[in-house]
């Protein structure tokens, strides 16, 4: 056990950067001419894998989860023999597949088993399509199997479509999502991505994945929206570096799409516990991205004249492969906290009510008798006030008023002069 321990640690020491990509492979292996008239001519699976291993090699990701992925084990086991094990490398691990809705198409995941293993694979079944929830534990140091950090990815393809219909049964997806992961992962590091079809951050989908959940504990930051990523993206110009979907200007069969980048479909969202680092895994600041997207496609191909993110070969790559672009993040395993230092459970503080509307109480208990200090925060971590105080030691109460916040979330940081400190999550009503 220890000679494992060792070995797994240097796994991690070595590279403790998590890279995650998230790719929509336009109906890999799927020769149904039902769907969009996909077949053998004009989505050949040989020159897709082609593609897929250009653009692996210019990622390099740690995990790779996929939708509209043919729903059989022989395309499953040849995907990661062409693509994944190979040049030498006999570490890409998988999980059958589970088909619930007996679609065609499913999504799916793939890891690289040298730094984590896979312990569940569960299947929200939903109207649609299924959501598939993947439970992945990292090798750590010094730590049992299964006694070590934690990351649930949620992979997801709700449906499509620019009606109010379409964006109900989003909502309904997402809204089962959301449950799931309440009575499973309430306070766990979770990723939740797909291609989620949304045309707008207004739409009740997303608002019900980043605002508005009945569980307070239970919120998904959106990595974009952090640098102005977030709004109405819909082929609007000023978010043309965020655009996902079409690669490509025109298209000459009835595959792909056509039109060129215009609309953010692909997305890869996280728990606060991810963005703060509460569970010792933190979203790498400005590490998500749009592969290949430099923001000089709007409404063109992927590849039409110079692309200044990506080199020429990767290009035509995204642009042969699929109509959708991936995303990917970064990740770092044991990551030093931006807003919280200390364990939580030394001041053993709570806030109330929560949601407020006026007032708000922190309890706690202070070790020593000491001086303390309340911060309020954005969920960005920019400090909007703060307070200090003298207090003694043992149970304590601090009053405040949050009467002229606008409506939100919030981080409340509670700090003693002895280095203990606590950030909780606020609703402001």
């Amino acid at each position: 056990m220890l000679l494992l321990l060792l070995w797994s640690w240097t796994c991690l020491q070595g590279q403790d950067t998590i890279t995650v990509m998230q790719y929509n492979l336009l109906y890999y292996g799927n020769y149904n001419s039902a769907f969009a008239g996909c077949n053998e001519a004009t989505n050949n699976t040989q020159d897709k894998d082609e593609n897929i291993r250009t653009l692996l090699d210019y990622v390099k990701p740690d995990i790779l989860t996929v939708n509209e992925f043919g729903a059989t084990q022989t395309i499953l086991d040849n995907f990661v023999r062409h693509n994944l094990n190979i040049n030498g490398a006999e570490y890409w691990k998988t999980d059958n597949i589970v088909n619930y809705a007996n679609s065609s198409i499913v999504n799916h995941i793939f890891y690289d088993s040298r730094k984590m293993e896979l312990k569940r694979h569960a299947v929200i079944r939903t109207a649609v399509r299924d959501i598939d929830a993947y439970e992945l534990y990292f090798k750590t140091s010094g730590l049992a199997a299964g006694d070590t950090v934690k990351l649930v990815c949620m992979v997801a393809h709700l449906k499509a479509g620019n009606n109010s219909t379409d964006e109900g049964k989003r909502r309904a997806m997402i809204q089962n999502a959301m449950d799931f992961i309440d009575e499973n992962y309430p306070n766990d590091n979770v990723l939740i991505m797909g291609d989620f079809n949304m045309y707008s951050s207004t739409e009740s989908a997303y608002r019900l994945l980043t605002q508005s959940y009945s569980n307070n504990d239970i919120l998904f930051v959106d990595p974009l929206s952090l640098v102005g990523g977030v709004g109405n993206w819909h082929n609007k110009y000023q978010y043309a570096q965020f655009h996902t979907q079409s690669t490509m200007g025109w298209s000459d069969n009835d595959c792909r799409s056509g039109g060129g980048l215009d609309d953010r479909f692909d997305m890869i969202l996280m728990s606060d516990e991810i963005y703060m680092g509460f569970n010792d895994l933190r979203y790498v600041t400005q590490s998500y991205h749009a592969v290949g997207n430099d923001g000089n496609h709007f409404n063109q191909s992927i590849n039409e004249g110079a692309n200044l993110a990506v080199p020429e070969l990767v290009a035509e790559a995204l642009y042969a492969c699929s109509d959708h672009l991936p995303v990917t993040m970064k990740m770092r395993l044991h990551a030093q906290l931006s807003v919280d230092e200390q364990p939580f459970a030394a001041l053993q503080a709570s806030v109330s009510p929560n949601p407020a509307t006026n007032q708000i109480k922190l309890h706690f208990f202070n070790p020593s008798e000491s001086s303390l200090r309340v911060e309020l925060l954005t969920l960005q971590g920019q400090v909007l006030a703060v307070e200090e105080f003298q207090a003694e030691e043992g149970t304590q109460q601090w009053e405040g008023s949050v009467q002229d916040l606008t409506p939100g979330f919030y981080l409340i940081r509670l700090s003693n002069s002895e280095g203990w400190a606590q950030t909780m999550k606020m609703v402001k009503r």
